[in-house]
């Protein structure tokens, strides 16, 4: 059974009916507004459309995407699809929102123009493509800063050896041992690529750390706040 659509936004002054005719085009039956706004929720009501206020923090744009992120995720479990429409406002809470959309790989909408009421399918970032295995090690990453390859893999290893190792009751210990150090090498490299993640030559050893732009979308701590 079909669960609808949903349409995350903010209030913006003048484009109130702008976001009620996305909402109708793209087939949403909620619009969730991350701002209380009475002219948006008269409209909304008029037209028997679900409307939701969920207010975000805004301090700066960290938090805007790990609040918004919050709440597209859980919109995510009640809806089949959710969308976000991006509006002209201020660019940390544009940033911020547009962010929480890549974090969460749902399609951004925003405005032609401000006269015209077509709207664009905005790209996502890059990083929206990397598995539960590359977002794992990106994580220890951060929680273990400017910590060395060997010893990232010796945590890893540690605590969490499903994340590498497969079929841990198969094949030879030793194989086992260097097929997962190479899934950890791949992951580094398309982190490294996607500019999350820094390497750096110490002697024989290589130095990783989190970029800050890696931090900022996959700080989990942050995120868990909220």
């Amino acid at each position: 059974m079909s669960r609808g659509k949903s349409i995350i936004t903010y209030p913006v002054k003048g484009y109130s009916e702008n976001t009620i005719k996305c909402a109708i085009r793209a087939g949403a039956s909620k619009v969730i507004l991350l701002d209380k706004d009475e002219e948006y929720m008269d409209l909304l009501n008029r037209l028997r459309l679900v409307a939701d206020v969920r207010p975000i923090l805004t301090d700066d744009v960290s938090l805007v995407a790990g609040s918004v992120a919050n709440i597209i995720s859980e919109a995510k479990e009640e809806y089949d699809e959710v969308m976000v429409l991006l509006l002209p406002t201020d660019l940390m809470t544009a940033i911020g929102t547009y962010i929480a959309a890549c974090m969460e790989n749902v399609k951004v909408l925003t405005p032609l123009s401000d006269f015209e009421m077509k709207h664009l399918t905005l790209p996502l970032f890059p990083f929206v493509n990397i598995n539960e295995k590359e977002k794992f090690v990106l994580t220890k990453i951060i929680e273990n800063d400017r910590t060395t390859t060997k010893n990232l893999f010796a945590k890893i290893k540690k605590d969490y050896c499903s994340m590498l190792y497969s079929n841990p009751g198969n094949s030879n210990p030793r194989n086992k041992e260097r097929s997962a150090f190479m899934r950890l090498h791949r992951a580094l490299n398309k982190l490294e690529k996607i500019k999350l993640i820094n390497k750096e030559k110490r002697g024989k050893n290589l130095i990783l750390s989190s970029t800050s732009f890696g931090k900022l979308v996959f700080g989990q701590g942050e995120r868990e706040k909220y």
